[in-house]
């Protein structure tokens, strides 16, 4: 089954038609959703809550973007919403590890694991900022599409990747010094 397919399939009500959707785009949905609220369990429930909406909501996709971009849209501003709601709920540190914000460990042992390296640094940056390098770089959408799904201007966007970039090399270079420090003391 083809997207298109399966798109006008599912609006005509054929259940497993928009499952194949769901099959197709729950790993980015999930992933959107976890650089947004670091938290796996709200993250779950936010992936499910986007998939809702966008069932409910499929009419209104006139295919003028691509069919991604409209999805993770919801799963964007779903997400931040989810995360708004939490944070007015939370004050000081208690209420951040409480709501499961606390600070990750960076991976331990072989260095050769880039991915959960990059996975951990990518965790440490500003949930917002960590949504548009896991649009630019590990989806490859474009800065249209990132303006589309965000609602960010076109330059806003290109400011946060700019500022984004900076910021993990920061957090990778900070981390390899600590390790290196760690491997001569010992």
């Amino acid at each position: 089954m083809d997207e298109h397919t399966a798109i006008s399939s599912a609006r005509s009500g054929d259940q497993r038609a928009f499952a194949w959707l769901i099959g197709s785009y729950k790993h980015m949905v999930f992933t959107v959703c976890c650089r947004v609220l670091r938290h796996r369990e709200d993250a779950e429930e936010a992936t499910q809550d986007v998939f809702v909406k966008a069932y409910r909501n499929l009419s209104t996709y006139q295919g003028e973007a691509r069919f991604s971009t409209w999805l993770y849209s919801i799963a964007y501003r779903t997400a931040l919403s989810k995360l708004r709601a939490r944070q007015a709920g939370t004050t000081g540190l208690d209420g951040l590890q409480a709501a499961g914000l606390e600070p990750q460990q960076a991976p331990e042992g072989d260095r050769t694991d880039r991915k959960a390296l990059v996975e951990w640094a990518l965790s440490q940056l500003p949930a917002e900022d960590a949504a548009v390098m896991t649009f630019f770089y590990l989806e490859e959408l474009g800065i249209e599409e990132i303006v589309t799904i965000t609602g960010l201007g076109e330059s806003n966007v290109k400011v946060k990747l700019h500022r984004a970039r900076k910021k993990l090399l920061t957090v990778l270079q900070d981390h390899l010094k600590e390790e290196t420090w760690t491997l001569h003391v010992d």
